[in-house]
């Protein structure tokens, strides 16, 4: 793959988009990293593309994801029978250019035409009295929680709608699993923006098992601490310290990683379409992933507790705000790429195929003896 002028013309379908997503984020990230934002608590509280939850970070997840989906179509993977390089007519590849742009266009506004500030009379009127009413941490919810949600919704509606103008049903399933992890982190940083602090119970409820095995696994690694639960639907499982300070530390759905067994739950499931993969195959793929994420998650609250206990507050905040997530991510990724490289290289069979060699060679040299 030569990239020259002809080559761009010839795939600007491909490239624009990903160009101009490229270029929001390029923008974006220079406006964070030199404090120019218009929204004030940007410029506050350091480097938001540093954070998983609520940060930017995986908004470059979704380019990395989106950009290795764009390098296959470039290197000759068919979306469709069809010729997927050029627009169908002038009206699609319009709204391709049009959508791709979104992203930008919104980055523009919101810092050099006064579009932030009323994103945050939006979210005052449609929810600043609940955020009031229920958190002291409301200015965090309004100023930061607020825009970053609606950040990666325009991205979600931008690269959908943009790779539906390109290439229809087909490009939304080549697509699929960049356009699955960005939406995903868009809903559940809405659900946990309009419901904050574990309010959601429907996804709360969730956070006990993970909770329970967490407290298992710090009592065999032998720390001393007392766990409860209160009653009801949306309550929060309570880790109190029994060494040193009595730190306490509760566990809302995000903190448990709730969130990231349902995002492994759709990606894998968008893995498995037209991939060919039998069946029973995946069962097991799906159930050895879910038990590894749900493992993950186990992990990632004894990691917090244990940095809470032994570094402080403000390292096991520091954790939780950059690393809690990166470890749910790594096991969907790594495991997606375990599955990816089984499957490509018939693993499974050539395994199957030596184990029967061996026990045949085993029996016919006992039957020998």
């Amino acid at each position: 793959m030569r990239l020259n002028l002809a080559f761009v013309k010839k795939h600007w379908l491909v490239i624009f988009p990903l160009a101009s997503f490229t270029a929001a984020l390029a923008l974006l990230m220079f406006l964070d990293y030199f404090n120019l934002e218009n929204i004030a608590y940007f410029n506050q509280n350091g480097f938001f593309f540093d954070y998983t939850w609520k940060g930017r970070m995986f908004l470059l997840f979704f380019l990395m994801l989106f950009a290795f989906e764009s390098f296959l179509v470039l290197n000759g993977h068919k979306l469709a029978p069809a010729n997927q390089t050029k627009p169908k007519s002038r009206l699609s590849a319009l709204f391709v250019i049009i959508f791709a742009l979104i992203p930008l266009a919104y980055i523009v506004a919101i810092n050099f035409f006064g579009l932030g500030q009323s994103i945050l009379s939006i979210g005052n009127a449609l929810r600043g009295s609940y955020w009031r009413a229920n958190s002291v941490y409301w200015n965090i919810i309004l100023n930061g929680d607020w825009p970053l949600t609606l950040e990666y919704v325009v991205f979600s509606v931008s690269s959908f709608a943009c790779v539906l103008a390109a290439y229809g049903k087909a490009g939304l399933k080549f697509f699929s699993i960049s356009i699955a992890f960005v939406a995903g982190i868009a809903l559940f940083y809405f659900l946990d923006t309009w419901f904050p602090y574990g309010a959601f119970w429907p996804l709360q409820i969730w956070t006990r098992p993970t909770a329970a095995c967490a407290a298992d696994l710090l009592k065999t690694m032998g720390y001393r601490f007392s766990y409860s639960v209160a009653p009801g639907l949306d309550s929060t499982p309570v880790f109190t310290s029994g060494m040193g300070l009595p730190l306490s530390v509760t566990i809302e759905w995000p903190c448990a990683g709730v969130q990231s067994l349902l995002l492994f739950s759709l990606i894998i499931l968008l893995f498995f379409k037209d991939s060919g993969i039998s069946s029973m195959r995946r069962v097991v793929y799906f159930a050895v992933g879910a038990v590894g994420m749900f493992g993950a998650n186990v992990l990632r609250i004894a990691l917090y507790f244990t940095i809470m206990v032994n570094q402080g507050l403000i390292a096991a905040q520091s954790f939780h705000n950059t690393f809690g997530d990166l470890v749910s991510v790594a096991w969907l990724f790594i495991y997606l790429f375990c599955v990816l490289i089984i499957e490509r290289f018939d693993l499974v069979e050539k395994t199957l195929a030596k184990t029967r060699s061996l026990r045949n060679a085993w029996r016919f040299k006992k039957s020998a003896a």
